[in-house]
């Protein structure tokens, strides 16, 4: 009897096997494929777009998002931009109100409303915009470059849910924060990429969706609670045939210190299988699919489960012969190692994404509360003395201008700066007592190379601010008083703002600022 049952258990773990590594398979290919090239000849309309964010102290990250999207290539009458200040206690509002070019909403209730709620709530306010094609949900952490409206613009042209990209890109990371950056790198490359181009329904991430507003008037609701909450809404527009697609074009960018790993719960899971499994769910494919996708296996855990059933059939009688594990295990490892290729990942990233399952399941015995409560501990701890802001800055070899970031890193009282384009990055010489020192020294260092970054400091128009403190960011902007020799009040602004007017430093050694306007 007990020999009977196991049979019976391995022959279910063999088609188990079977179905996910051939659905595995085809994802990985659908992912490598490329798809038809658009024709970009084709003028697109521009689309009314709302971009709503939720901000509860935020204030490191909120502001330079702000400039980012005041910086869009995108026509200035054809976006809104929405902040939800959620009981902010940091200095949030005051600096928003100074970049300018958002509508800021301010909760002042006792409590945070929480995101849910406050975004809720404040569809309630805009849904009766008559002149509104999509709302687009972005989060307070995130960066974004001058095409992101674009790209969103695009993608809607087509569909009527879009999943944008995350990149992590990792500062002081550990080990596991490694494997989940690696892990998300890995979905991105090739699960969600494949599946959305196989028609497939993904998980909505509410810290970058766009929901148009024909699926808003229709659904009448917004659940971005939690990871299982965003879950259960991915189903229900799935099954109302608005099935979730993941557009890679539509890049955000966060920091690892910024960015919470979010994962639904495996008894949620459970919980949702059961109840949408129904006659009606098993006549919509793509809803049947999507259910049935939350228990697909991860590659390396399949790669196990053939090698028991391989060795099991190859010392006893089993239904299915050896040989058809030993083929399936071929078939899945030769998928494995196209979308690792996919995913551009090495043999150390190689590492940290095997450690996954690892990971996960240490995960998730994490979220017993006791144990939850000692990291929280321990990682307050550890960043206490640690502060640091991401900011956008351009710079320019003469000829052409490019988008980059700059770190700005406070650490046990001394500062630094650590610039980056794409992949390479620039560190500050030393540690600085002022934040100012800082920049100058990355500033000069690209100068070494022929490269200028066109930030306030470096701009003819700008003059320090003394005003006692150690950093010395902020400043003031003398082009007003130039265009207007009786103005009384010049505006503040900060070392690594810019803007159109930028003038190099050097001009006020050489000659007038109005004669070099004059003559440029």
């Amino acid at each position: 009897m007990l020999n009977s049952l196991y049979i019976f258990i391995l022959a279910a773990v063999f088609w188990y096997t079977v179905i996910f590594t051939v659905y595995f398979s085809l994802i990985v290919a659908a992912s490598c494929i490329k798809p038809k090239n658009k024709n970009y000849k084709i003028k697109r309309a521009y689309k009314n777009l709302i971009v709503i964010i939720y901000s509860h102290n935020n204030e490191k990250t909120i502001v330079n998002l702000l400039e980012q999207l005041n910086k869009q290539d995108y026509p200035k009458g054809n976006y809104q931009t929405h902040i939800i200040l959620d009981n902010c206690t940091d200095n949030s509002s005051n600096k928003l109100e100074f970049v300018g070019g958002a509508k800021l909403w301010r909760l002042t209730d006792d409590t945070p409303l929480g995101k849910d709620k406050s975004v809720s709530w404040l569809l309630e306010n805009l849904m009766s915009f008559k002149k509104v094609d999509a709302y687009v949900f972005l989060n307070a952490n995130r960066i974004v470059k001058s095409d992101f409206l674009s790209s969103i613009n695009e993608a809607i042209q087509e569909n009527q849910v879009v999943v944008g990209s995350t990149d992590i890109y990792l500062e002081d990371a550990d080990f596991v924060e490694k494997v989940f950056s690696n892990i998300n790198d890995y979905n991105s490359n090739v699960m969600r990429l494949g599946r959305s181009r196989l028609g497939l329904a993904i998980p909505i991430d509410s810290d970058i969706t766009v929901l148009t507003h024909e699926v808003l008037e229709k659904i009448q609701c917004i659940d971005f609670k939690d990871a299982n909450s965003e879950l259960k809404y991915s189903f229900l527009l799935t099954s109302v045939n608005y099935p979730p697609k993941f557009i890679p074009e539509i890049k955000t960018y966060v920091s690892s210190i910024d960015y919470t790993i979010k994962r639904p719960e495996f008894l949620f899971k459970m919980s949702l299988f059961l109840h949408c499994l129904n006659l009606r769910a098993i006549s919509n494919f793509k809803f049947l699919e999507f259910l049935l996708s939350l228990f697909k296996p991860n590659p390396v855990i399949l790669l196990g489960m053939l090698v028991l059933v391989g060795t099991y059939s190859f010392n006893y009688y089993f239904l299915y012969d050896f040989p058809w594990s030993v083929f399936l295990a071929c078939v899945l490892t030769v998928a494995f190692v196209l979308s690792v290729y996919k995913s551009n990942l090495y043999w150390k990233p190689l590492v940290y994404l095997i450690s996954g399952p690892f990971c996960t399941l240490c995960s998730s015995i994490g979220e017993i509360t006791f144990i939850k409560k000692l990291v929280k501990l321990e990682k307050k701890q550890k960043n206490a003395d640690i502060e640091k802001i991401t900011v956008p800055v351009f710079v320019t070899n003469g000829r052409n201008i490019f988008p980059c970031t700059m770190d700005l890193i406070s650490e046990n009282g001394f500062k630094k700066a650590v610039f980056r384009y794409k992949n390479k990055k620039q560190e500050t010489n030393q540690g600085y007592v002022r934040m100012c020192d800082a920049v100058k020294n990355i500033s000069d260092i690209l100068e070494q190379h022929g490269f200028r970054m066109k930030i306030c400091q470096s701009c003819a128009y700008f003059s320090p601010k003394i005003d006692g403190t150690n950093n010395m960011v902020k400043g003031y902007c003398n082009k007003k008083a130039v265009d207007d020799e009786n103005c009384s009040e010049l505006p503040e602004t900060l070392l690594w703002s810019s803007c159109e007017y930028y003038i190099p430093e050097e001009v006020n050694k050489v000659i007038d600022i109005s004669d070099y306007i004059k003559n440029r």
